[in-house]
């Protein structure tokens, strides 16, 4: 069994130092701070925790007064995870079982690194269960939340008493660890302080007005033997360890104090809750050629380690893949593999709470693929979240850029423009439109479009649209870019065999105004047959900035939001774009994500200005029980409306989504 550190051996201390940075100045927005104090079954020690706990719950309450307390013999885990919704602050003392420990050689993601709580309420403080990461990973704590672990083994990267001092890494591994769950459970700073109390840490929270950089550091708690790396295991996060070099325990251990955080996280932002809201910004697009900047599968591009179900991820953009500081948004191919469980997974600026949208669903083991464009937080990252369908599911994500929009710092558009066209078929190789015979494994194609259906012959230098693959014999991906290679280092579109399937994608044009297209699968060889249909178009002079939203659903046939549902099959319905999730009138286009649900029947969805049932061109395809998306760019009708039609025969129905994450005016 994990013991409570320290527990009867060594006196537990509550420090009663005020913070010393001045004259404690609460806030009055901070009355309503909400703080949930968990007491976990930790047997003869327990009583003594709780003693501590209502000692820190005094302390809370010189700045506000909705103060939650779970304590043993009835802290079971349905009573921490009602009580800790939206939480601003969680203090949890307890049982700690971090990994790497005595007892198993590998870790167990359902009860390391959590919470040692009762089986059962009522019946003492002895009936231990151990609820890991995963579970904490399901809190659903307030945005910019902030975590303290006090008198944890474990957790701050010591061992239990008695077990002597952990190696550096290991104690590295203890603190990554244990902080992971939090952090995929909304907080934005775990602070782990095995020896002292966390008054501290209270006081500077609720009165210093800085950094929880600056309340850890400036707390009397501090040591000032720091050392600091980017969290292995929470992408995007600090890891910070300062050990009490001069005072180990009698085993000699010394790791008593640690933090996992966002060191510019704000004090206001956390006893408030507030965040900084997103401000819509207006630029010029930069094409690139498709560029890998995150591989979370150990492929040396960006942060490594899978993302599970729940949690939010954290990965810099901007000055990768060619990038620049100051980008608002990119295009960009999100590829999921190596999952473990069906879901999906959200992409935006930055993950606050549970997001209310999606990015790309799919099936356990089906590698997926979707074209977004999506715009960059003020820093430069993006924000991931996985949703699974079962608590230890986990998933590899892969991102090519293939382009950004950069707002001119005088003002003055010098990027590529959109010009609003289409949709309009340029290949088919089934018909023989573009090119005659199918693709071969291995073999580039070269596809005209410059001069193309309308498209200009000069000026062009980069085409929106949507590439779908049918009838692939063979499992595999296809690459779709400005110049035809037989090894591509990146994938646009990803299937198994016999499934027509279809991607969003911004590709620049090559000099001679043609994009490039191969197939790819291993072992063996395929053929299969490949449709592009173009939804727009950049040119170097004139043409229509694009202007960044916030996700927000504008459409969804569930709930009768936009248009009620389900929709009937073969037959057009229009939704008014224009003056709904920020789109105004007179935008000419927008970037969307459309996701299908509850379909009755195979087929496709098609959304275009206006849409005839019998057009020759598609956005997404789908099989039966499988809810899909894709990224959409879609040029609006002059009154700003959109139509949608669902392919598949009369008396069948579907339900769509529809996420608008920008617009080009």
């Amino acid at each position: 069994m994990r013991r409570p550190m320290l527990a009867l051996a060594i006196a537990l201390l509550v420090g009663t130092t005020c913070w010393t940075a001045g004259a404690p100045v609460a806030r009055a927005a901070a009355a309503q701070t909400k703080v949930v104090i968990v007491v976990g079954a930790t047997q003869g020690a327990t009583s003594s925790y709780r003693s501590e706990a209502d000692a820190a719950a005094s302390v809370f309450a010189q700045y506000t007064s909705n103060i939650i307390k779970v304590y043993s013999p009835n802290a079971t885990w349905d009573a921490v995870a009602s009580a800790a919704k939206g939480a601003n602050i969680l203090v949890y003392m307890g049982h700690g079982s971090g990994f790497p420990n005595p007892y198993l050689p590998y870790e167990t993601l359902n009860g390391d690194n959590g919470m040692g709580l009762n089986a059962s309420a009522g019946n003492g403080d002895s009936n231990t269960q151990y609820f890991g990461a995963n579970y904490m990973a399901l809190l659903g704590l307030a945005p910019n939340a902030v975590v303290m672990l006090n008198h944890l083994c474990y957790a701050s990267g010591n061992n239990e008493p008695g077990l002597g001092l952990p190696s550096f890494t290991v104690a590295q591994q203890h603190v990554d660890g244990y902080a992971s769950g939090f952090l995929r459970g909304g907080a934005k700073a775990v602070i782990a302080e095995g020896q002292r109390g966390i008054s501290d840490y209270i006081t500077g929270l609720f009165t210093s007005h800085s950094t929880i950089d600056s309340v850890w550091k400036s707390s009397s708690n501090y040591h000032n033997h720091l050392t600091s790396w980017a969290s292995t295991r929470s992408p995007g996060f600090t890891t910070q360890i300062d050990p009490d070099l001069d005072r180990p325990a009698a085993d000699g251990d010394y790791y008593y104090a640690s933090m996992v955080s966002v060191p510019s996280l704000a004090t206001d932002q956390v006893v408030s809750g507030q965040t900084t809201p997103f401000v819509s910004q207006t630029g010029t697009y930069y094409p690139l050629a498709p560029t890998r900047v995150v591989d979370t599968r150990g492929n040396g591009v960006g942060p490594t380690g899978k993302i599970e179900s729940g949690g939010t991820y954290t990965y810099p953009v901007a000055g990768h893949g060619g990038v620049p500081a100051g980008a608002i948004a990119i295009t960009a191919n999100v590829t999921i593999t190596n999952q473990t469980s069906y879901g999906y997974v959200f992409v935006g600026p930055a993950i606050l709470t549970m997001p209310g949208s999606s990015t790309i669903n799919f099936l356990a083991g089906d590698n997926r693929a979707n074209g977004v464009t999506v715009p960059l937080s003020p820093s430069g990252t993006l924000d991931a979240w996985y949703t699974g369908g079962a608590i230890d599911a986990s998933t590899d994500v892969v991102i090519d850029v293939t382009g950004y929009f950069l707002a001119p710092a005088d003002g003055t558009p010098v990027g590529d423009g959109y010009v609003q066209f289409g949709p309009q078929r340029i290949l088919d190789t089934r018909a023989g439109t573009g090119l005659k015979g199918q693709f071969v494994n291995g073999q580039p194609q070269k596809i005209a479009v410059a001069g193309v259906s309308g498209i200009p012959a000069t000026g062009v230098v980069a085409v929106a649209g949507n590439v779908t693959v049918v009838n692939a014999s063979n499992r595999g991906f296809v690459f779709v870019g400005p110049a035809a290679t037989a090894n591509p280092t990146s994938s646009t579109i990803n299937f198994p065999a016999g499934d027509n399937r279809a991607n969003n994608f911004i590709v620049p044009l090559a000099d001679d105004g043609t994009i490039s297209a191969v197939y790819y699968t291993s072992p063996g060889s395929g053929t299969l047959d490949l449709v592009i249909d173009i939804t727009g178009y950049f040119v170097a002079a004139g043409g229509a900035p694009y202007h960044t939203l916030s996700p927000t659903r504008i459409l969804d046939t569930r709930t009768g939001n936009g248009l009620p549902g389900p929709l009937p099959a073969a037959t057009p319905q229009t939704l008014q774009v224009s003056g709904s999730g920020g789109v105004p009138t007179g935008a000419l286009a927008i970037t969307a994500n459309l996701t299908v649900t509850g379909q009755t029947y195979p087929g496709y969805a098609s959304i275009g200005p206006s849409v005839d049932p019998s057009a020759a061109f598609s956005n997404l395809n789908f099989g039966l029980f499988d809810n899909r998306a894709n990224g959409v760019i879609v040029p609006l009708a002059a009154d700003g409306k959109v139509q949608f039609v669902y392919g598949a025969p009369a008396g069948q129905s579907t339900h769509l989504i529809l996420d608008v994450c920008g617009y080009f005016q």
